[in-house]
This record gives C-alpha cells, structure tokens and sequence, in this order.
C-alpha cells in the first residue's frame, strides 16, 4: 500500500501497519503513555497488526490470530480496537507476563484488582477512585510479571463508557469531564495526570480482589469471598493462554492465597469509593517475596503402568493446585487450566489409580448414600467424558492390556 506507515511499539517484533489513517497515530501519545513508538521500514516480516481506513472511511483491522477483519466507523472505536490488538500481540511475545481482564487501583501501597468482564462498572469505579486521589494501573488489562507476581501498570490511558451513569456526585464528574481527550459516540478516553495513572513499567504487590456487583437501589457492602472461587474466576479472565500453563497455574495460586478477596456490591461508585477506602487504606501488605506456591505435580512414574482393559487412569505429569475442596489442572503440553468442584476434585483423586466407571459410581454412593444413583452415574460419565477430551486421562484398551510407559 502506497501510503502505508509501519509502526515499532516499544519491543514488538513485528510492527504495526497504518494505511490512510494518520489521524489515528496523532493520538498515540495520550493513549499509549510511556511507550517507545518508532517509525520502521517495512521488512520481510508481515505486520501483527493492520489497520486500513477504506474508501467509505471505515477502519478495518486484521491481525493474524483474527479469522475476520474488525470494521469501526469511529476513530475512537478503532482505537479502542488497536490497543487490544496491540496488548494481546505484546502478551503472546513475552512468556513472563499473564495478563488479566479488570481494573487495578493502588490503594495503600497495594493493587486492589477488579476482574469484571464486559461493563461491570470496573472504568467508571476506578475513575472515580482517580479523582479520591487514588493512582489507576489500569482499567482494563492488568500485565502481572510470572516471576514476581506483582502488577505491571500497562501505560494506557484509560476509557470511559458513554454515558456515564446518573448518581455521580458533582464532584467527580466533573473531574471526569476534565479529563476526557477524545470523545466517541460510545467511549470517551481519559487524559489523566501523572499522579493519577501509575508510568508505563510500575509494578506493585497485589493485596485484594473484588468482584463488582452494581445493582440499582443496592447497599454498598464487601462480603468475603472463597480463594476457590476466586482462583475458578481469574484463570478464565487469564488470556495469556499461549504461556505455560502449570506456570500461571503456579503464580495465580500463589497470589490468589496471599490476597483478600471480596464482592462489591453497590449503587453509586463514589459510596463505593468511600468503602473502598476504609477497608484498604491502612492494610498490611502482603510479602512480595513470597516463594511460589507450591502445586502438587503428579510424577513420571518410571516403571510402565498397565491399564487394564476397561479401565481408566490419570495421565502422569499433571500439575495440580487445590482450595477449598476444588482441584484446578494443568497439562505440561497444553496451554489450558481445568477446573474441578469437590465432587470432580474427588473424582479425580481415585483416578490415581486404574479404576472403572463402575467402580467410581460405587464408591460415590458409599461416601454419599442420600445421592441418587442415577444422578451420580450421569455426573461420573460427564466428568469422564470431560477429561478424555482434555486429553487428561489413560485409557485402557477395549480387549486386551495396554502398557503405558509414565
């Protein structure tokens, strides 16, 4: 493309190409805060990412992970697009970041992380807690460092839904509409100072969770919440999925078992501030020189194990943390997590050895009599069926003996 512009965001190896879309890049440098952008000839390596303003000023962007291309009419919604683009190119190049979907808030020295998905409130809640003088991470993705497990503020500046709600206190919202840069029909982003948003590269320890609950008319309270849970709701927000998995596994159990955990339920952000701000400012951080937790790793067993004919095994090999009754898996040569509730988890426990669905089902129906038979034998073969497609078990042959070396 004759008027293509490729674009190097800090170590990317591969760069960006813009086509017709200056207007874009002049925005760079409020919303990509602290990143090294340069200019670059275009190579024998094709673009991660590409972005093309069409003859009806549409914006389409391809990347190579994407079966089809994004198309935005607006200039901010295409930006919003980029950076997503951009952030998940950066996660699948560097195996010591996982990178979670939620806001990050300093409070006290420490992160307070909200991993909500989709308009949960998690952008206008930190905002608000940016004008109580609190510094943001971030408000949408929040890099966390594998080896230390501490935060990594992303350097983007962030984005607001349009409208905002109603109940905001006149205050804050007027220290939001100080603050917005580029308007959209949908999203308006934020151009906050450099207290207010933590540079590109600060880290910090992760001390708390809280899952958003905004229902209208509600009263704001935190009510604890199990590491289990907790732990079940982070790995499905993890996207770093082409990182090692027993490894976030690993770093994900570990801060999950040193952080508090809560659900915040609420009406008006800034009541939620004010909570925020009592149970957090004054509280004890957690050692961010804690070793790894440790994770239970079934061995390579180096004598053959024979699975008889009918019989079912666990693979050898597979990486494993439990809380609260929950098991949580990882295969070595996968990139995914596996979560089992307390009946998979004990399930999954008498899979160390060969055993039947037969046998399963009768000793479920000794451990709980008052479960009907029927019940626990279609939960069994569902489970089974589960951990066959997730290639976590040995299967025995249908007629004869197979030896399965560990």
């Amino acid at each position: 493309m004759a008027n293509s512009v490729f674009l190097k965001f800090d170590n990317l190896e591969r760069p960006v190409r813009f086509s017709g879309c200056e207007e874009l890049i002049s925005c760079f440098p409020v919303i990509f805060r602290g990143w090294e952008i340069s200019e670059t000839l275009q190579d024998d390596q094709s673009p991660v990412v590409n972005v093309l303003r069409n003859s009806d000023g549409d914006y389409e962007i391809t990347a190579d992970w994407l079966d089809k291309k994004v198309v935005c009419r607006e200039q901010v919604d295409a930006l919003c697009t980029l950076v997503a683009r951009v952030v998940k190119a950066r996660t699948m190049e560097d195996m010591n970041l996982l990178c979670l979907h939620g806001a990050a808030v300093e409070i006290g020295g420490m992160l307070v992380i909200f991993p909500n998905k989709y308009r949960a409130g998690k952008s206008v809640l930190a905002a608000c807690l940016a004008a109580a003088g609190y510094r943001i991470y971030c408000d949408d993705v929040l890099p966390i460092s594998l080896d230390t497990g501490r935060g990594v503020a992303p350097g983007l500046a962030p984005r607001l839904r349009f409208p905002y709600p109603d109940n905001l206190e006149e205050g804050t919202r007027q220290f939001i509409e100080s603050r917005v840069v580029l308007k959209g029909k949908r999203y308006h982003y934020l151009d906050l100072r450099n207290d207010e948003l933590a540079s590109r590269g600060s880290s910090a320890p992760i001390g708390a969770f809280v899952f958003l609950d905004r229902t209208e008319g509600a009263k704001t309270d935190l009510t604890t919440i199990s590491e289990a849970e907790v732990l079940k709701r982070v790995v499905w927000q993890n996207f770093a999925r082409e990182v090692d998995a027993p490894r976030i596994l690993s770093r994900l159990g570990q801060i999950v078992s040193h952080a508090q955990s809560f659900v915040l339920r609420f009406d008006r952000a800034d009541d939620a501030v004010e909570l925020l701000r009592k149970r957090f400012q004054w509280q004890e951080l957690p050692d961010s020189k804690t070793v790894e937790r440790e994770i239970v790793v079934q061995s390579v067993n180096p004598v053959s194990t024979v699975i008889p004919t009918g019989y079912l095994m666990r693979k050898h090999g597979i990486s494993e943390v439990t809380t609260d009754g929950n098991a949580f898996l990882a295969d070595a040569n996968g990139a995914s997590i596996h979560h089992l509730n307390p009946t998979g988890s004990a399930i999954w426990n008498l899979l160390s050895q060969p055993v039947t669905i037969k046998q399963i089902i009768e000793l479920l129906l000794v451990a709980f009599p008052d479960a009907g038979e029927k019940q626990v034998e279609a939960d069994v073969r569902k489970l089974i069926k589960s951990l066959k497609a997730k290639n976590l078990l040995l299967v025995g042959p249908r007629n004869v003996g197979i030896r399965c070396s560990g």
